[in-house]
């Protein structure tokens, strides 16, 4: 290439006028075809594409956030309706425990007490045993002979009974019985001295007192007596 640089021609208004030399703009290569922008496509390439929006993609990304949200929430309301549903169709039976037996070892032990201690309820005093009731009717004071005293001149042998009673009402003496009321020989004081006469052709006899109160107890004394 010749460094001879182009010229322009211009026509003067006469003949005298001088030609004019351009100097080509800086960077510019000969034939006057400016250089591409730094950057930008090929001459003749294709046209860049605009610059993304970022408002744009802001808006899909919400609406993206928004359904999958949204699935999300569905699918919960699924899920509890289901448990709901079986819960109220299908019913719990509940299977019974073994009670495990206490023992010492099992047994467990008293958690403290957070609440402020109890004071400890007063002793009760003691008291006195009230004195053992006496059974009604009862018999005082007691007394038989236990052998008739006979002899072989004497066919039937005097014999001496006596008590005193407390809380009684009737009395009855009786022979060869244990309830002198059901059996009696005849009714008698509640205290006496009294006189029976052994026979002394048997080995032994019994004889009984009873006693009765107001309120109809009964109370027996039973005495044998036998020949000498």
């Amino acid at each position: 290439m010749s460094n001879d640089q182009p010229t322009e021609r211009f026509d003067a208004q006469n003949d005298d006028a001088p030609t004019v030399r351009f100097e080509p703009a800086a960077g510019m290569p000969p034939g006057g075809t400016p250089p591409p922008p730094s950057g930008g496509p090929p001459a003749g390439g294709p046209p860049a594409e605009p610059p993304a929006d970022p408002e744009r993609k802001s808006r899909t990304l919400i609406i993206v956030l928004a359904v999958v949200a949204g699935l999300v929430l569905i699918a919960v309301v699924i899920a509890l309706t289901l448990l709901f549903t079986r819960s109220s169709s299908d019913p719990v039976s509940v299977l019974p425990t073994a009670t495990p037996s206490a023992t010492a070892s099992e047994s467990p032990s008293p958690e403290p007490s957070t609440s402020p201690a109890e004071e400890p309820a007063p002793a009760p005093e003691p008291t006195t045993a009230p004195p053992p009731t006496t059974a009604s009717p009862s018999f005082a004071t007691f007394s038989a002979p236990t052998t008739s005293g006979c002899t072989v001149a004497n066919p039937e042998s005097r014999m001496t009974f006596s008590w005193s009673s407390t809380d009684a009402a009737t009395a009855w003496f009786g022979v060869r019985t244990l309830n002198a009321k059901e059996g009696p020989y005849e009714e008698v004081p509640t205290t006496a001295t009294y006189y029976f006469n052994y026979q002394c052709g048997q080995e032994s006899e019994y004889y009984t007192v009873t006693l009765e109160d107001a309120a109809g107890n009964l109370t027996h004394k039973t005495v044998t007596v036998t020949k000498e």
